[in-house]
């Protein structure tokens, strides 16, 4: 009976053992498969992916030394928030942004991100540093005219805002919208406003200072309508149409 009891127990144990390798293994596959869709969405933003152009999934596994299934998993994610496309047979291509859902998702964030203001109460009290230091770096990148560094910049001061809420429905919804690569569309068009735009910043981060979120959360709304208003623009201008369609 003892013996059949120590049997049962050592089964038991290596079964478990089997289940946390294999949770350990599932977890690193989802670290190597986030980093990959978070350097792709860079690439796809800064242009060094264009529209239109195919991603091959065994040169991405090769260049990341990984198998071809966390490449799978990241253009699964990529494809939920509709930064690339899949075919059959033809494979994955990074999707073309039109100007209107450009529009639709800044619409979209004012209204999220005004939200988040509203929320989040004393959340972003230990975070206010770091977003002074993310709209000051918005303000150094205006002033050399660094569109790269500074849509860089701006995805994160937004991103800070909405994650301190700490609301993950909230959260998930903001992401859906790929500020990565739309953020990246509208401050390319809104290059010769920059420098007020950076300053905008940083009138929100001293609105949150001083404990007035509500009015944090108007500017931020404010602050996406002018961007929405310049975008507009550049695109009624035809600037826009040799990279947006």
């Amino acid at each position: 009976m003892t013996s059949s009891r120590t049997t049962t127990k050592k089964v038991a144990a290596r079964r478990g053992g089997s289940k946390a390798k294999e949770s350990a293994r599932v977890n690193a596959r989802d670290c190597v498969s986030d980093r990959i869709k978070k350097v792709i969405l860079e690439r796809i933003s800064d242009g060094t992916y264009l529209p239109g152009q195919r991603l091959i999934e065994l040169q991405i596994a090769r260049e990341f030394e990984t198998s071809q299934a966390p490449i799978r998993e990241a253009f699964c994610a990529l494809e939920a928030i509709r930064v690339v496309e899949t075919e059959p047979f033809k494979g994955t291509r990074v999707r073309s942004v039109s100007s209107e859902e450009i529009n639709e998702c800044l619409e979209i964030r004012g209204v999220l991100e005004q939200l988040a203001a509203e929320k989040i109460g004393e959340k972003l009290k230990d975070k206010l540093g770091q977003l002074k230091a993310l709209a000051q770096e918005t303000i150094v990148a205006a002033r050399d005219g660094d569109v790269k560094k500074y849509a860089r910049a701006n995805v994160e001061f937004h991103a800070t805002i909405v994650e301190a809420t700490e609301n993950p429905t909230l959260i998930m919804v903001w992401h859906s919208l790929a500020p990565e690569v739309r953020m990246f569309a509208s401050v390319y068009a809104n290059a010769g406003n920059l420098p007020q735009c950076a300053d905008e910043h940083m009138e929100i981060v001293e609105a949150f200072a001083e404990g007035d979120n509500r009015y944090a959360g108007k500017l931020l709304k404010k602050h996406t309508e002018k961007v929405h208003d310049n975008f507009e623009r550049f695109k009624d201008a035809g600037e826009g149409q040799a990279r947006f369609n």
